[in-house]
């Protein structure tokens, strides 16, 4: 069994890349986002900043280590996936 704060392996990028969506920003996509950051990639995080507690409240939490030049997409994965889904489809049916 793997824990989460053991290195991660080597990540590899296509030669085409020019970003990473990373899901949440904890301690195993960190060591993603610094190597895409290393390689020249855009990172964009998605990542609510919270989640709602059982009895229905917001417990808020600011993203942990976002770098400068990084965006912030404070959504839900499921919520931003749709959007970019929707907007790449825009982007290809104009091409």
């Amino acid at each position: 069994m793997r824990r989460y704060d053991q290195r991660i392996p080597p990540a590899t990028f296509h030669p085409d890349a020019k970003a990473l969506v990373v899901l949440g920003l904890h301690a195993d996509r960190r060591w993603v986002a610094k190597r895409a950051r290393a390689a020249g990639l855009k990172v964009f995080i998605v990542d609510p900043e919270g989640f709602p507690r059982p009895d229905g409240t917001w417990f808020a939490y600011p993203p942990e280590a976002p770098q400068s030049g990084d965006v912030v997409v404070r959504q839900t994965a499921a919520v931003a996936i749709g959007e970019l889904e929707r907007l790449l489809n825009l982007n290809s049916a104009s091409a």
